[in-house]
């Protein structure tokens, strides 16, 4: 018996009747065996999960693209694969244990443009409905003298919204050799189902003022899906619901006015 003919053999289809709609069609139920899909789960454990998020106005790779970008990033790796999976998100197959690791290490990848998002494997993953509620963002702050430009007061004052990642080039350079002081930047990463503010109260020793801050080129989020791309007034799923109601009034509506006028 050939391990594919063996496979199929841990696969049972069943037809249910469909209790939850009107159809009498039957429902098709696959039953997986267990140790049959704990094979699949372990070939797979040390995989990662990716998502790259564009900034606005960008231009998206090609998957052959993404992976000529990374490879840069990751040398000295063993060989490596990635399997798009629509959406922006990705697989990530590695030979070694050690450059999972390594890669893992580091919370994102920047793409220039973009920035790339690793996650844990997990079980029954499914992009379609994986809720996206965090993004990249550099974050500017005005009012800051300069004396506060260290990457460590920085991240202090960041952490206050987010995650921080880094600083701009600008913050990184000596005082000899910076020519721009408007601003700061922090790259953050950034909750976007939480209320947005722009200041925070920075304290110190019988001293505190306020910072204020802006985002750039924040991506948009819809607060009913829990997923960026678009905002709650184009959400479909939201405004479909609106028109299914509007339809069911009016439909309520017209049965009554026919009602009236048969009695009449």
């Amino acid at each position: 018996m050939t391990g594919d003919f063996k496979d199929r053999a841990n696969i049972v289809h069943i037809a249910r009747p469909n209790c939850s709609s009107s159809s009498s069609s039957p429902i098709l139920t696959t039953i997986v065996a267990y140790n049959l899909y704990l094979g699949c789960v372990e070939v797979r454990k040390h995989n990662l999960y990716g998502t790259v998020v564009w900034p606005k106005g960008s231009t998206p790779l090609t998957i052959v693209a993404l992976k000529n970008k990374v490879t840069p990033l990751w040398k000295g790796k063993a060989k490596w694969g990635i399997i798009s999976l629509g959406k922006w998100f990705y697989e990530f197959s590695f030979t070694l244990l050690e450059d999972v690791k390594r890669v893992r290490s580091s919370p994102s990848w920047n793409l220039q443009p973009g920035y790339l998002k690793l996650l844990a494997w997990s079980k029954d993953f499914n992009h379609n409905i994986h809720e996206n509620t965090s993004t990249h963002v550099w974050v500017r702050m005005y009012g800051l003298s300069k004396e506060y430009w260290r990457s460590k007061i920085l991240f202090f004052i960041a952490s206050s919204k987010g995650t921080p990642i880094c600083t701009d080039s600008f913050a990184s350079k000596p005082m000899t050799g910076r020519t721009f002081g408007h601003y700061v930047r922090v790259l953050m990463e950034l909750g976007l189902s939480q209320t947005l503010t722009y200041k925070v109260l920075v304290e110190r020793k019988n001293f505190a003022f306020f910072v204020e801050m802006d985002y750039e080129s924040l991506l948009t989020f819809c607060s009913h899906c829990n997923m960026t791309g678009h905002d709650l007034e184009s959400c479909f799923k939201v405004t479909s619901k609106k028109i299914d109601t509007t339809h069911h009034k009016i439909n309520i509506y017209l049965g009554w006015s026919q009602n009236k006028n048969f009695l009449k």
